[in-house]
């Protein structure tokens, strides 16, 4: 029996799907008008059997025009609902969601070169900053933390980043290396309480006494006050927004303290 024809299953499906296969850390741009018909192209070209079809539509795309950070921002968050509206319409199967939001990873991974590397010159505003950036323990969603680690590595920043760190984990990390973000996705409310303890712990435990905590993920679209609720510094959207938001609080908090370097004061 397909997974598609029974809706007791099919319930339990969508919020797993809704939550786990296609999340959306620190949130994604709505998509203009413009990309759609590049994200449904994307989209049927993750479902098709042939190796490497992925990537070649995207590459098609890139040379007719798309830009590179679109395509991050923009038509792969998009593609990845698509396998949610075609789910839920009873298009697809829960296999081929699983199949597709697969495939959109292992593109990110084949382009991660070309977009970290291409005019990295020019984009230096994290350059010398490190950032730890994970899921909250427990969670298993990965698309989005992928994207976001893509874009701080692209502006420069030296990145650690894992879905599946603990808590201890996480307080290791932020003792043993220097960060100057923490970002942590979350998508329940139920973890509220635990993320709350957690940033307070790896606060008090990080070699940087000025650590910046940023939230973000599923949740944040339901809570925009998720940062005040869980101690956190800030909050963000949008991957690129997110970046860009973390280089301006560390640049203003170096200058602040008189830090040349990690950990060094003039």
């Amino acid at each position: 029996m397909e997974l598609s024809s029974s809706p007791d299953i099919k319930r339990p499906l969508q919020q797993t799907i809704a939550t786990h296969v296609i999340p959306q850390l620190l949130g994604q741009k709505p998509s203009r008008a413009g990309l759609s018909e590049h994200s449904r192209t994307l989209a049927q070209a993750c479902l098709l059997p042939q190796t490497g079809a992925t990537l070649d539509c995207a590459r098609r795309l890139l040379a007719q025009g798309l830009a590179m950070e679109s395509l991050y921002t923009q038509a792969i968050p998009e593609a990845a609902r698509l396998f949610h509206d075609w789910w839920e319409v009873d298009e697809i199967d829960f296999v081929a969601v699983t199949r597709g939001t697969f495939q959109l990873e292992e593109l990110i991974y084949a382009l991660s070169v070309d977009f970290v590397m291409t005019n990295r010159s020019e984009h230096q505003t994290g350059r010398g900053f490190g950032a730890l950036l994970v899921n909250t323990p427990g969670s298993h969603h990965s698309l989005g933390l992928l994207i976001l680690s893509q874009f701080f590595k692209r502006y420069g920043w030296q990145v650690i980043s894992s879905n599946q760190f603990s808590a201890t984990d996480i307080g290791t990390a932020v003792r043993s290396e220097w960060v100057d973000v923490l970002g942590l996705s979350m998508s329940d409310m139920h973890q509220v309480a635990a993320m709350k303890k957690l940033i307070s712990q790896a606060r008090r435990g990080s070699s940087n006494p000025h650590l910046q905590v940023m939230v973000g993920g599923p949740l944040l679209r339901f809570q925009p006050d998720l940062a005040a609720l869980v101690g956190a510094d800030f909050s963000s959207a949008h991957a690129d927004e997110a970046q860009r938001m973390a280089a301006e609080r560390v640049q203003h908090m170096r200058a602040s303290q008189g830090m040349t370097g990690m950990g060094l004061q003039t």
